[in-house]
């Protein structure tokens, strides 16, 4: 993270400017971080990911407020956002250094945006009936599964728990709704665990990533209810073809 000269103040805010389009749109935030990150040779970590991630975390808060009221009014809903929570706080604490070392390496870009490619095209084919209402116990712990897995960069979180509500066939709206309601604790954890080694000087770049976040909500809520993922699948296809000759 440049900090001193005027050229790496603008790459900062092209950073955070991709943190803000890429959280919520299933291609992976962490993954565009650490590909333009070594394209544009600024050198970025957890803690830098994490005051970008505070900013998106107040936009998907105002944005899920109702889904929000709906989990807590219903307490199956909110225990079964806490099962799926479960998996991705464990690989979280267990795997943290070899989490972070994958962003300082590009190798496992390729591979990680494949997989978010893939599971986006196959999500795309299902269009479920289910509520959230309906949701057990196991169909949450399936989900937190596939959100752990998006704990490495190029692997979407929220990519990853839309196409497991889908093919656990929940409708669109629902699936949506509790991307949503999980990027909660998971980008609130990530921020708050990490963000106090950040310069406060620097907190306008999650003000920046807040404002792009809000905008990319309701993108995806117009892709996916149009239920056209494969936009999303093409791309992070491309973009991993990309990745495999930056080095």
């Amino acid at each position: 993270m440049r900090q001193n000269s005027k050229g790496g103040r603008i790459l900062n805010i092209v950073l955070a400017i991709i943190q803000g389009l890429t959280e919520f749109l299933p291609i992976s935030s962490s993954g565009h971080l650490v590909l333009f990150s070594k394209i544009l040779n600024i050198q970025t970590n957890i803690a830098f990911a994490a005051l970008l991630h505070l900013g998106t975390l107040v936009a998907v808060f105002l944005f899920a407020f109702k889904s929000l009221i709906r989990a807590f009014k219903n307490w199956k809903i909110f225990l079964n956002l806490i099962v799926s929570t479960i998996p991705a706080v464990i690989v979280g604490f267990t795997l943290n250094e070899k989490i972070e070392k994958t962003f300082d390496d590009t190798r496992f870009l390729p591979i990680f945006f494949c997989i978010t490619s893939v599971l986006l095209l196959v999500a795309s084919m299902k269009n479920g009936e289910k509520n959230l209402e309906e949701m057990s116990f196991s169909d949450a712990l399936t989900i937190g599964v596939f959100q752990a897995i998006a704990v490495f960069p190029g692997i979407s979180r929220s990519g990853s728990t839309i196409a497991a509500c889908l093919l656990l066939g929940f409708k669109k709206e629902d699936s949506l709704s509790y991307s949503f309601l999980l990027a909660l604790p998971v980008i609130a954890g990530a921020g708050v665990l990490e963000v106090s080694q950040v310069d406060s000087r620097w907190l306008y770049l999650g003000i920046i990533s807040f404002l792009v976040g809000f905008a990319a909500l309701f993108l995806l809520k117009k892709v996916v209810v149009a239920n056209k993922l494969r936009i999303f699948s093409i791309y992070c296809l491309v973009i991993g073809l990309v990745s495999f000759f930056v080095r």
